[in-house]
């Protein structure tokens, strides 16, 4: 495991990579506002994510759960995707609803991948689109730029 990380890179590190490259970056791995904050002050856009829950038992598992904090905190400078507990077309309207701009289905599309291929791919896209379609006719939304986190709220 110790081959696979290292505590070397540092934020001025950061800042070394966003002085010399003038595209897009996003930084994976965010699960604090604090690191949040960091990455919008450094011009970087982020994706929560636990790296598949590889984590201390003292840190949060769930990426859902720490979205709404850091979405408040930095949502309104940089663009926020999801990665981590992404399993089904609800889990991705429940992100979206809390502020993610995009989510990752790394799981559900590598076990597709997996067991049937390509073709077992395109079977997992069409039942997220399928399920998607379903659920936002549910919620009355006609796009998804329509969902906010007033569909997580129920009462009248």
């Amino acid at each position: 495991m110790s081959n696979q990380l290292s505590s070397t890179m540092t934020w001025k590190d950061l800042e070394w990579v966003r002085a010399n490259w003038p595209g897009k970056i996003v930084l994976k791995g965010i699960m604090d506002t604090a690191d949040a904050c960091l990455a919008a002050e450094t011009g970087m856009d982020l994706v929560v994510s636990n790296h598949g829950a590889r984590h201390l038992d003292c840190t949060p598992s769930s990426t859902i759960s720490v979205l709404p904090g850091i979405v408040n905190a930095v949502g309104d400078r940089l663009d926020i995707l999801i990665d981590g507990g992404i399993t089904s077309s609800l889990d991705v309207v429940k992100a979206l609803a809390l502020g993610a701009k995009a989510c990752m289905i790394g799981r559900a599309w590598a076990f597709a991948l997996a067991a049937r291929g390509e073709a077992g791919v395109s079977e997992v896209l069409n039942v997220f689109q399928t399920e998607l379609t379903g659920i936002m006719a549910q919620l009355g939304v006609r796009s998804i730029k329509e969902i906010d986190d007033k569909i997580l709220h129920f009462s009248g």
